[in-house]
């Protein structure tokens, strides 16, 4: 266990605020479908923005002060590999999970995937624009480094990877709130 200056239950309030913190972006866009007024659109629009980038901010300065290292790394070719291959393994393990979800709950589409579906073709291209931002830049940033950077520096120590490992696909799969496997 790392031993730092702050005690146990400091790094773990800190976590559980970060836990909850990361999805306040996504509030906003999903009260901003039901506004009317333009000016009020407007400043949810720039609340999200803002509100993503500071919890990046936060996130950035834990990591940053709890690892001791730069955050970002410069990308090199081997890397490549590890890009490709986790993208096939996320590709088969799509299918196995999809093959499961249907044999055992009798569906071929998560909840989750439903609700982005249905709100995503009713909503205008304001809330498509958002939505896709949301989850290709912003989300992965916010997650990784929440639920990588942070969980991994505050709490353990460099050689304990399986661990980090599991605990940190729990806690991200537990922020996703599905009703299936």
């Amino acid at each position: 266990m790392k031993t730092n200056r702050e005690s146990l239950s400091k790094r773990i309030g800190y976590m559980v605020l970060m836990y909850f913190l990361g999805a306040l972006p996504l509030f906003f866009l999903m009260v901003i479908p039901y506004q009317k007024n333009s000016v009020i659109v407007f400043l949810l629009v720039l609340a999200y923005f803002l509100a993503s980038a500071l919890i990046i901010y936060i996130a950035y300065r834990f990591v940053h002060k709890y690892s001791h290292n730069n955050v970002l790394e410069t990308i090199e070719l081997s890397d490549l590999f590890y890009v490709v291959g986790g993208y096939v393994f996320i590709l088969i393990s799509n299918g196995v999970l999809a093959a499961l979800n249907h044999t055992i709950y009798h569906q071929s589409e998560t909840s989750n995937n439903l609700v982005l579906e249905k709100s995503l073709l009713q909503s205008n291209i304001l809330i498509i624009t958002l939505f896709i931002i949301q989850l290709v830049v912003i989300a992965p940033i916010i997650e990784e480094l929440i639920y990588r950077g942070m969980l991994f520096n505050l709490f353990f120590s460099s050689n304990k990877t399986l661990i980090k490992i599991c605990l940190s696909s729990i806690l991200f799969a537990s922020s996703h709130g599905g009703n299936t496997i």
